[in-house]
C-alpha cells in the first residue's frame, strides 16, 4: 500500500502511519456484533411490518408479554439493574476489543522510499529467524516465536556445555532482523536446550 493509495502525499507518510497500513483488524468480533445487531433490526421490521399489515401484534415477536413486562418493571428492580449491567459490561467489552490491536500477521520494515510500505509476515519472519538459528554452530533445532515486542527462539543442541551459544543465536537473529529492519524492532531473547549427561 502507499501513501497515494491512502490518499496523501508521499512525503507526509509517517512511520506510525506506515505501522498502522500493517495493523489487524478485528474482524470477527465486528461480524458477530453487526450480524445480532442486524437480526435483531430485521425481527423489529418484521413485527413492525406485520402490526401494520394485518392489524395483529406478536406474530414474530411476543410484543404483548415485552410490554406489560416494560409496564411492570421499575428502573430500581434487580432484573433491570442486573440487565443494564450485563449490557454495559458487554459495550464495555466491545469498546475494548475495538481499541485493543490483534496479533500482527504482517510486521511493516523500513523502506527509504517514504511513499512505499513493505512488511514480512509473521510466519515468513518466524521461518526466515529459525532458518538462521539453525545455521549457527552447534544448533540442531529451532524454534521461532514472534510477538509484538518481542522474538524469542528455543534452540537445540546436542553439546554437553553451550556457553557462549545462546550469545551467538541472538547476535545472528539479530543481525537479521537488522537486515529486515522492522519499523519497531523486537527484543530477541534465547533458549538453549542441551545434553546434560
Amino acid at each position: 500500500m502507499t501513501a497515494s493509495e491512502q490518499g496523501r502525499p508521499p512525503a507526509t507518510m509517517s512511520r506510525r502511519e506506515r505501522r498502522r497500513a500493517f495493523r489487524p483488524r478485528r474482524a470477527v468480533p465486528a461480524i458477530v456484533t453487526a450480524a445480532v445487531l442486524a437480526t435483531v433490526a430485521i425481527l423489529i421490521a418484521a413485527e413492525v411490518i406485520t402490526a401494520l399489515l394485518s392489524h395483529r401484534a406478536g406474530n414474530v415477536l411476543p410484543v404483548s408479554y415485552l410490554a406489560r413486562l416494560g409496564r411492570d418493571t421499575r428502573w430500581a428492580d434487580p432484573l433491570t439493574l442486573a440487565v443494564a449491567a450485563v449490557l454495559a459490561a458487554l459495550g464495555l467489552l466491545l469498546f475494548l476489543l475495538a481499541l485493543w490491536p490483534g496479533r500482527p500477521r504482517s510486521i511493516a520494515l523500513a523502506f527509504d522510499d517514504p511513499a512505499v510500505v513493505l512488511g514480512i509476515t509473521a510466519a515468513g519472519l518466524r521461518r526466515q529467524l529459525a532458518r538462521i538459528a539453525r545455521s549457527v554452530d552447534g544448533v540442531t533445532r529451532a524454534r521461532v516465536t514472534v510477538r509484538r515486542h518481542r522474538v524469542r527462539v528455543h534452540a537445540t543442541s546436542p553439546l554437553r556445555d553451550p556457553r557462549g551459544l545462546a550469545e551467538q543465536v541472538e547476535h545472528a537473529v539479530t543481525e537479521r532482523l537488522r537486515e529486515l529492519a522492522p519499523l519497531r524492532p523486537p527484543r530477541v531473547r534465547v533458549t538453549i536446550r542441551h545434553r546434560e549427561d
